[in-house]
């Protein structure tokens, strides 16, 4: 038995808040070619120790054949070791989760965060400095009313790998692409946007 399910995505965005959990348009499944990339959620059949559900992976697609679809796994697993990178791995599309973007960007580098950001599950406002290392992303995340005074105490910042932020604010992933800039999230447009003062 594999250790883990691949999730329906279209089932389980039913009972989820948009914001949290976005899924691809029929037209953009419709559209998908051999060649390009899909990401899938791995749900573990295992207990792991930080509690992690699944694990985001990417999949080269190497076959369509109606809904059904095969692909070539391109990240390594972290929790998962009965597969590993370059596996074949079958699929159909209520599997999809997430589209490449067009940009990309090193989801293991870090950024800080507000421990109240990773307590509510939520970033309200990020922005991006100079990354002060190779691990460093430069991004660096609230959840949206910390002051002054919580963010200078060094024990209310943590850091956290972007996949893992991603894991929760799924809607990050095309500003984690861009350089520079500072956003915030506009619940009226359910969506992040720039912050121009």
């Amino acid at each position: 038995m594999q250790s883990f399910k691949l999730e329906n995505i279209k089932e389980r965005a039913k009972t989820l808040n948009p914001r949290k959990f976005i899924v691809p348009t029929e037209t953009e499944l419709d559209n998908l070619k051999a060649g390009e990339m899909v990401r899938l959620f791995f749900v573990l059949n295992f207990e792991t120790d930080d509690n992690c559900r699944a694990e985001r992976m990417w999949v080269e697609i190497t076959e369509i054949e109606g809904e059904n679809f095969k692909g070539v796994l391109t990240n390594m697993p972290v929790y998962i070791k009965d597969i590993k990178q370059g596996d074949v791995i079958e699929f159909t599309r209520e599997n999809i989760a997430t589209l490449v973007v067009k940009a990309k960007f090193n989801e293991k580098t870090c950024a800080l965060i507000s421990k109240r950001a990773i307590e509510k599950r939520e970033v309200n406002y990020l922005y991006r400095d100079e990354p002060e290392n190779p691990k460093d992303s430069g991004w660096r995340l609230f959840y949206g009313n910390e002051d002054e005074n919580y963010n200078d105490n060094a024990e209310n910042i943590t850091i956290a790998p972007l996949d893992y932020v991603l894991s929760f604010e799924p809607r990050l992933e095309e500003v984690f692409c861009l350089k520079h800039g500072a956003f915030e999230w506009n619940q009226d447009l359910m969506k992040f946007t720039e912050v121009n003062d």
